[in-house]
Protein backbone atom coordinates (compact mmCIF):
# COMPACT_ATOMS: atom_id res chain seq x y z
CA UNK A 1 0.00 0.00 0.00
CA UNK A 2 3.17 2.53 0.64
CA UNK A 3 3.87 1.91 -3.47
CA UNK A 4 0.56 2.99 -4.21
CA UNK A 5 0.38 6.35 -2.20
CA UNK A 6 3.74 7.08 -3.36
CA UNK A 7 2.68 6.61 -6.92
CA UNK A 8 -0.55 8.90 -6.24
CA UNK A 9 1.14 11.47 -4.69
CA UNK A 10 3.89 11.46 -7.44
CA UNK A 11 1.11 11.63 -10.34
CA UNK A 12 -0.73 14.44 -8.13
CA UNK A 13 2.45 16.80 -8.35
CA UNK A 14 2.66 16.23 -11.68
CA UNK A 15 -0.41 18.41 -12.24
CA UNK A 16 0.74 21.27 -10.76
CA UNK A 17 3.89 23.64 -12.19
CA UNK A 18 6.65 23.36 -10.50
CA UNK A 19 7.76 26.99 -10.46
CA UNK A 20 4.86 28.36 -9.30
CA UNK A 21 3.28 25.14 -7.35
CA UNK A 22 -0.25 25.85 -9.33
CA UNK A 23 -2.45 24.13 -11.88
CA UNK A 24 -4.57 25.73 -14.32
CA UNK A 25 -6.74 22.56 -15.99
CA UNK A 26 -9.47 22.87 -18.43
CA UNK A 27 -12.62 21.15 -17.77
CA UNK A 28 -13.90 19.99 -20.79
CA UNK A 29 -16.95 17.38 -19.43
CA UNK A 30 -19.90 19.75 -19.60
CA UNK A 31 -20.82 18.27 -23.22
CA UNK A 32 -20.92 14.52 -21.43
CA UNK A 33 -24.52 16.19 -19.47
CA UNK A 34 -25.15 18.69 -21.95
CA UNK A 35 -24.28 17.31 -25.63
CA UNK A 36 -23.18 19.34 -28.48
CA UNK A 37 -23.10 23.01 -27.07
CA UNK A 38 -21.40 26.10 -28.66
CA UNK A 39 -18.04 26.16 -29.37
CA UNK A 40 -18.04 22.31 -28.78
CA UNK A 41 -20.02 21.18 -31.95
CA UNK A 42 -16.60 19.37 -33.29
CA UNK A 43 -15.21 18.24 -30.12
CA UNK A 44 -12.14 17.27 -31.51
CA UNK A 45 -11.54 20.44 -32.85
CA UNK A 46 -12.04 21.96 -29.12
CA UNK A 47 -10.01 19.47 -27.31
CA UNK A 48 -7.40 19.97 -29.50
CA UNK A 49 -7.90 24.04 -29.27
CA UNK A 50 -7.28 23.31 -25.62
CA UNK A 51 -4.47 21.00 -25.89
CA UNK A 52 -2.51 23.59 -28.19
CA UNK A 53 -3.08 26.44 -25.39
CA UNK A 54 -0.83 24.04 -22.73
CA UNK A 55 -2.81 24.37 -19.77
CA UNK A 56 -1.77 21.53 -17.08
CA UNK A 57 -4.31 19.14 -17.32
CA UNK A 58 -7.75 18.65 -19.54
CA UNK A 59 -11.05 17.33 -17.85
CA UNK A 60 -12.97 14.93 -20.40
CA UNK A 61 -15.15 11.77 -21.04
CA UNK A 62 -13.90 8.32 -21.55
CA UNK A 63 -15.33 8.39 -24.87
CA UNK A 64 -13.70 11.40 -25.99
CA UNK A 65 -10.48 10.56 -24.22
CA UNK A 66 -10.87 6.98 -26.40
CA UNK A 67 -11.36 8.97 -29.87
CA UNK A 68 -8.67 11.58 -29.11
CA UNK A 69 -6.66 9.98 -27.19
CA UNK A 70 -3.82 10.47 -29.86
CA UNK A 71 -3.98 14.60 -29.22
CA UNK A 72 -2.64 13.18 -25.66
CA UNK A 73 0.28 11.31 -26.32
CA UNK A 74 3.41 13.18 -26.45
CA UNK A 75 5.83 14.36 -23.81
CA UNK A 76 3.75 18.07 -24.07
CA UNK A 77 0.52 17.23 -23.91
CA UNK A 78 -1.28 18.16 -20.95
CA UNK A 79 -2.22 15.30 -18.68
CA UNK A 80 -5.63 13.81 -19.29
CA UNK A 81 -8.09 13.50 -16.20
CA UNK A 82 -11.26 11.64 -16.64
CA UNK A 83 -14.97 12.04 -15.16
CA UNK A 84 -15.97 8.95 -13.97
CA UNK A 85 -19.75 9.51 -12.89
CA UNK A 86 -22.87 10.95 -14.08
CA UNK A 87 -24.49 13.51 -11.91
CA UNK A 88 -27.66 14.22 -12.82
CA UNK A 89 -28.89 17.31 -10.68
CA UNK A 90 -29.90 20.90 -11.14
CA UNK A 91 -30.48 21.79 -15.03
CA UNK A 92 -29.72 18.16 -15.81
CA UNK A 93 -31.90 16.50 -13.35
CA UNK A 94 -33.63 13.45 -15.04
CA UNK A 95 -37.37 13.49 -14.83
CA UNK A 96 -37.60 15.95 -12.43
CA UNK A 97 -35.73 13.24 -10.24
CA UNK A 98 -31.52 13.92 -8.90
CA UNK A 99 -29.51 11.18 -9.26
CA UNK A 100 -25.82 10.18 -9.72
CA UNK A 101 -24.19 7.40 -11.53
CA UNK A 102 -20.44 5.78 -11.90
CA UNK A 103 -20.17 5.24 -15.45
CA UNK A 104 -16.67 4.58 -15.22
CA UNK A 105 -14.02 2.73 -12.21
CA UNK A 106 -10.55 4.03 -11.68
CA UNK A 107 -8.44 1.13 -13.13
CA UNK A 108 -10.92 1.83 -16.56
CA UNK A 109 -9.83 5.16 -16.70
CA UNK A 110 -6.68 4.45 -15.95
CA UNK A 111 -6.16 1.95 -19.05
CA UNK A 112 -8.14 4.48 -21.05
CA UNK A 113 -4.98 6.62 -20.00
CA UNK A 114 -5.96 8.74 -17.38
CA UNK A 115 -3.89 10.87 -15.28
CA UNK A 116 -6.15 11.30 -12.46
CA UNK A 117 -10.05 11.12 -12.24
CA UNK A 118 -12.80 13.37 -10.97
CA UNK A 119 -16.54 12.80 -9.42
CA UNK A 120 -18.34 14.65 -7.70
CA UNK A 121 -19.60 14.75 -3.90
CA UNK A 122 -23.16 16.81 -4.06
CA UNK A 123 -24.46 18.89 -1.45
CA UNK A 124 -28.70 18.96 -0.83
CA UNK A 125 -30.32 16.12 -3.01
CA UNK A 126 -33.85 15.93 -2.82
CA UNK A 127 -33.53 12.74 -1.86
CA UNK A 128 -31.15 12.36 1.38
CA UNK A 129 -30.71 8.23 1.01
CA UNK A 130 -29.50 9.70 -2.52
CA UNK A 131 -26.72 11.64 -1.05
CA UNK A 132 -25.68 8.59 1.19
CA UNK A 133 -25.36 6.45 -1.48
CA UNK A 134 -22.71 9.81 -2.98
CA UNK A 135 -21.18 9.52 0.11
CA UNK A 136 -20.48 5.49 -0.15
CA UNK A 137 -19.61 5.61 -3.58
CA UNK A 138 -16.97 8.22 -3.14
CA UNK A 139 -15.41 6.73 -0.22
CA UNK A 140 -15.37 3.09 -2.48
CA UNK A 141 -13.85 4.92 -5.45
CA UNK A 142 -11.30 6.40 -3.17
CA UNK A 143 -10.29 3.19 -1.92
CA UNK A 144 -10.27 2.33 -5.20
CA UNK A 145 -8.20 5.12 -6.63
CA UNK A 146 -5.69 4.20 -3.74
CA UNK A 147 -4.52 0.88 -4.70
CA UNK A 148 -3.73 1.46 -8.12
CA UNK A 149 -2.31 4.92 -7.06
CA UNK A 150 -4.38 7.42 -9.43
CA UNK A 151 -5.18 10.54 -8.13
CA UNK A 152 -8.65 11.28 -7.00
CA UNK A 153 -10.22 14.76 -7.71
CA UNK A 154 -13.73 15.12 -5.90
CA UNK A 155 -15.91 17.97 -7.28
CA UNK A 156 -17.03 19.01 -3.65
CA UNK A 157 -20.14 21.28 -4.46
CA UNK A 158 -23.26 22.80 -3.48
CA UNK A 159 -25.58 21.86 -6.03
CA UNK A 160 -28.74 19.52 -4.96
CA UNK A 161 -32.17 20.99 -4.97
CA UNK A 162 -32.40 21.15 -1.45
CA UNK A 163 -29.57 23.96 -1.05
CA UNK A 164 -31.32 25.99 -3.76
CA UNK A 165 -29.79 28.60 -5.21
CA UNK A 166 -27.61 29.58 -2.10
CA UNK A 167 -24.21 29.51 -2.64
CA UNK A 168 -23.20 29.68 1.42
CA UNK A 169 -19.35 29.64 2.06
CA UNK A 170 -19.64 27.31 5.28
CA UNK A 171 -22.02 24.76 3.29
CA UNK A 172 -19.05 24.64 0.74
CA UNK A 173 -16.08 24.20 3.45
CA UNK A 174 -18.43 21.48 5.12
CA UNK A 175 -18.83 18.93 1.92
CA UNK A 176 -15.36 19.86 1.02
CA UNK A 177 -14.00 18.80 4.32
CA UNK A 178 -16.05 15.67 3.93
CA UNK A 179 -14.46 14.97 0.80
CA UNK A 180 -11.24 15.17 1.70
CA UNK A 181 -12.00 12.72 4.93
CA UNK A 182 -13.28 10.18 2.15
CA UNK A 183 -9.96 10.26 0.87
CA UNK A 184 -9.88 13.08 -2.19
CA UNK A 185 -6.55 13.62 -3.77
CA UNK A 186 -7.62 17.18 -4.60
CA UNK A 187 -11.14 19.11 -4.17
CA UNK A 188 -12.71 21.15 -7.02
CA UNK A 189 -15.29 23.52 -5.25
CA UNK A 190 -16.78 26.74 -5.89
CA UNK A 191 -15.87 30.08 -4.79
CA UNK A 192 -18.48 32.68 -3.78
CA UNK A 193 -15.83 35.78 -4.93
CA UNK A 194 -15.32 36.93 -1.36
CA UNK A 195 -11.95 36.43 -0.18
CA UNK A 196 -12.65 35.53 3.12
CA UNK A 197 -14.27 32.57 2.03
CA UNK A 198 -11.27 30.96 0.01
CA UNK A 199 -9.66 31.35 3.31
CA UNK A 200 -12.44 29.53 5.22
CA UNK A 201 -12.06 26.85 2.80
CA UNK A 202 -8.88 26.66 2.40
CA UNK A 203 -7.47 26.25 6.05
CA UNK A 204 -10.45 23.39 6.88
CA UNK A 205 -9.25 21.70 4.12
CA UNK A 206 -6.54 19.50 4.53
CA UNK A 207 -5.85 18.81 0.65
CA UNK A 208 -5.16 21.36 -1.93
CA UNK A 209 -8.33 23.18 -3.41
CA UNK A 210 -9.03 23.98 -6.77
CA UNK A 211 -11.77 26.72 -8.03
CA UNK A 212 -14.37 26.02 -11.05
CA UNK A 213 -16.00 28.49 -12.78
CA UNK A 214 -19.37 28.10 -13.26
CA UNK A 215 -21.15 29.70 -15.42
CA UNK A 216 -19.65 31.77 -18.46
CA UNK A 217 -18.72 35.29 -17.63
CA UNK A 218 -18.16 36.93 -20.98
CA UNK A 219 -15.73 39.19 -19.28
CA UNK A 220 -11.97 38.40 -18.97
CA UNK A 221 -11.48 41.16 -16.62
CA UNK A 222 -14.18 39.90 -14.35
CA UNK A 223 -12.92 36.19 -14.75
CA UNK A 224 -9.43 37.86 -13.79
CA UNK A 225 -10.93 39.14 -10.75
CA UNK A 226 -12.22 36.11 -9.93
CA UNK A 227 -9.31 34.32 -10.38
CA UNK A 228 -7.08 36.19 -9.12
CA UNK A 229 -9.45 36.74 -5.59
CA UNK A 230 -9.09 32.74 -5.19
CA UNK A 231 -5.56 32.27 -5.91
CA UNK A 232 -4.35 34.85 -3.51
CA UNK A 233 -6.65 33.82 -1.02
CA UNK A 234 -5.34 30.48 -0.62
CA UNK A 235 -6.82 28.21 -3.60
CA UNK A 236 -3.92 25.84 -5.55
CA UNK A 237 -5.41 26.90 -9.12
CA UNK A 238 -8.46 26.59 -10.91
CA UNK A 239 -10.17 23.67 -12.87
CA UNK A 240 -12.56 26.01 -15.30
CA UNK A 241 -14.67 24.98 -18.65
CA UNK A 242 -17.30 27.40 -20.35
CA UNK A 243 -14.80 30.25 -18.86
CA UNK A 244 -11.97 28.86 -20.73
CA UNK A 245 -13.24 27.34 -23.69
CA UNK A 246 -16.59 28.42 -24.91
CA UNK A 247 -15.16 31.57 -27.13
CA UNK A 248 -14.57 32.14 -30.76
CA UNK A 249 -11.04 31.77 -30.34
CA UNK A 250 -10.73 29.59 -27.58
CA UNK A 251 -6.43 28.57 -27.72
CA UNK A 252 -6.14 32.33 -26.87
CA UNK A 253 -8.13 32.64 -24.14
CA UNK A 254 -6.95 29.74 -22.48
CA UNK A 255 -3.49 31.20 -22.73
CA UNK A 256 -4.64 34.24 -20.99
CA UNK A 257 -6.35 32.08 -18.70
CA UNK A 258 -2.95 30.45 -17.84
CA UNK A 259 -1.42 33.51 -17.33
CA UNK A 260 -4.36 34.50 -15.43
CA UNK A 261 -3.57 31.62 -12.75
CA UNK A 262 0.25 31.36 -13.20
CA UNK A 263 0.83 35.66 -13.07
CA UNK A 264 -2.31 35.85 -10.25
CA UNK A 265 -0.47 35.11 -6.65
CA UNK A 266 2.07 37.94 -5.60
CA UNK A 267 3.43 35.00 -3.10
CA UNK A 268 6.37 32.04 -4.30
CA UNK A 269 3.98 29.01 -3.50
CA UNK A 270 7.18 27.15 -5.65
CA UNK A 271 7.46 23.86 -3.73
CA UNK A 272 4.47 23.65 -1.46
CA UNK A 273 3.51 20.19 -1.04
CA UNK A 274 0.33 18.91 -3.12
CA UNK A 275 -0.43 16.19 0.25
Amino acid sequence: MTHALTSSHLRTGRLFRRDTGLSCMVAFDRTLLAGPVEHAIDARRTVAAIIEAGPEAVLLSPGLLKQYRELFAHSEAPRAVLRIDYPMVGDFALAGEEHHRMIATPAEAQALGADAVVMCLISGYDDPRREADNLRVVAETARQCEVIGLPLIVEAVVWGSREGDRLDAARIARVSRIAAELGADLIKAQFTGEAEDMRMLVESCPVPVLVLGGAAMNDDEALARFTRGAIDNGARGVIFGRNAWQREHATAGIERLIEMVHGATAHDSAGQSTA
